[in-house]
């Protein structure tokens, strides 16, 4: 298979903005940033990396995302050049919007070149297998194994991340767990981690049941889960402690009710994919229906919420 990939060059200041709209057209968003930026925001960046400065973008970020060929990439990109005309972007001039086309089969090197190991939460640490040999860890890291598809979810999105920080606050072994959106699997593989084993994982896309079967296998936990295609909760009967869905806001908000219905008494729903102007809708909701709000995390535009079925 073929993919088409669309990067934007811009300032770092309009990262959030173009997060929000390419998560809602597209599977998921990279943002990999110049050399100067990521030197100034990692400690010792010299020392800890030893990288190409080719490989980075000129501008502030790069912003990427991917599209099979089965997706109308003209629509798409009319799409994106539309969001630039329409929105207050800053430096909207140098914004530069370029394709290109690559082959399944080169993902992982492209991946190589910008996906490195980093701490996601207090003993969660995400480490790609070409980096498993040099990465130091401490005693009680939690290393989840990932290398990343082109399903979303690697760690390093706020979404993401904070779901990874609420799981390890509430899971533990005797939990009966559903992942739904898996993507990549991260999420199932952090609870696998903290001693959960009665797990599932599901998805609409196949690809993403492709890369977390594949994922799973590289964490030694595929045993320990049932992964399967799924529409959210629509068709699930059984009961869980813990439901999990990093997705989108709206897609939250459809399945607030099944998750109650799916959960037991004092039972958890972790959601995320949430932008901070959906967050009182959600919330809302989910009071409507019973739930008690925990906790809310935070982080560039996104929201992240802790509910409990009381």
């Amino acid at each position: 298979m073929k993919w088409n990939e669309v990067s934007i060059h811009t300032k770092e200041s309009n990262e959030e903005s173009f997060s929000i709209f390419l998560n809602k057209i597209s599977k998921g968003v990279s943002v990999e940033h110049s050399l100067d930026i990521l030197k100034r925001k990692i400690d010792d960046f010299d020392d800890k990396y030893r990288l190409d400065p080719k490989d980075y973008p000129e501008s502030d970020i790069r912003i990427v995302v991917y599209f099979d060929e089965t997706v109308d990439l003209d629509d798409k990109m009319n799409s994106i050049r539309s969001f630039i005309d329409e929105e207050p972007l800053d430096a909207k001039e140098d914004i530069k919007v370029a394709v290109k086309q690559i082959d399944e089969a080169d993902w992982e090197n492209e991946w190589k070149k910008y996906f490195h190991s980093f701490r996601v939460s207090e003993h969660f640490v995400i480490v790609p297998s070409w980096e498993l040999d040099e990465y130091e860890f401490m005693e009680d890291d939690k290393l989840i194994k990932l290398d990343p598809g082109m399903a979303f979810g690697t760690g390093d999105h706020p979404t993401t991340s904070m779901c990874l920080k609420l799981v390890e606050r509430i899971v533990g072994p005797e939990h009966k767990i559903i992942d739904v959106g898996t993507g990549s699997g991260i999420l199932t593989i952090g609870a696998h981690l903290l001693g959960a084993r009665d797990l599932k994982a599901t998805d609409i896309d196949d690809l993403s049941i492709k890369v977390a079967r594949e994922n799973f296998e590289l964490n030694d936990c595929a045993d320990d889960i049932v992964l399967e295609t799924g529409d959210l909760l629509k068709d699930e009967t059984e009961q869980y402690d813990i439901v999990i869905a990093n997705i989108l806001a709206h897609i939250v908000d459809d399945m607030i009710d099944d998750a109650y219905s799916r959960l037991n008494d004092g039972g958890r729903f972790i959601a995320s994919g949430i932008i901070t102007e959906a967050e009182e809708g959600i919330t809302s909701h989910m009071s409507a229906v019973g739930f008690e709000i925990e906790e809310v995390l935070r982080e560039n535009g996104w929201v992240s919420i802790l509910a409990r079925k009381v």
